[in-house]
């Protein structure tokens, strides 16, 4: 019996940083080890595209939603995704990288020349408010 799902390599014309890191910082770091924290160094991992809601393609990286797909390469990706099925993983190589405070991941093989800058505009969901065990810290808003 087989209970792992067969992974598909994903077509990828080019690399590119997934979407709402600001937002998803509390799941980037929860990813990688202490000792990949501390380095500060990029982390190679393997990533996992999924449909999401509304026609999103959401990265997962070690079984954790990390990211979504911009909108610049979502079509093609959804497709992918689509025809491989609910029986496979649509996977990529990817980096998780520190860059300007936050951790970010990269989705295909690194260009030769290094990661190009943190496109404009990329993260736009809010960054979480501060709780602890829920419970938020602040309660005015800011």
């Amino acid at each position: 019996m087989r209970l792992r799902r067969p992974t598909v390599a994903a077509d990828l014309p080019a690399g590119f940083h997934a979407a709402e890191a600001r937002a998803l910082q509390v799941t980037l770091t929860g990813v990688l080890s202490a000792v990949e924290r501390a380095a500060g160094r990029p982390v190679p991992v393997d990533v996992v595209l999924e449909a999401g809601r509304d026609g999103a393609v959401v990265v997962l990286c070690r079984n954790r939603v990390v990211g979504f797909v911009p909108d610049p390469h979502v079509a093609g990706l959804r497709d992918q995704v689509r025809s491989a099925g609910r029986r496979a993983h649509v996977g990529a190589p990817g980096r998780v990288v520190r860059e300007d405070g936050l951790w970010r991941v990269w989705v295909g093989p690194e260009p030769d020349g290094g990661l190009p800058p943190v496109p404009d505009g990329l993260d736009t969901l809010p960054e979480p408010q501060p709780t602890i065990l829920g419970v938020p810290l602040r309660r005015d808003g800011t």
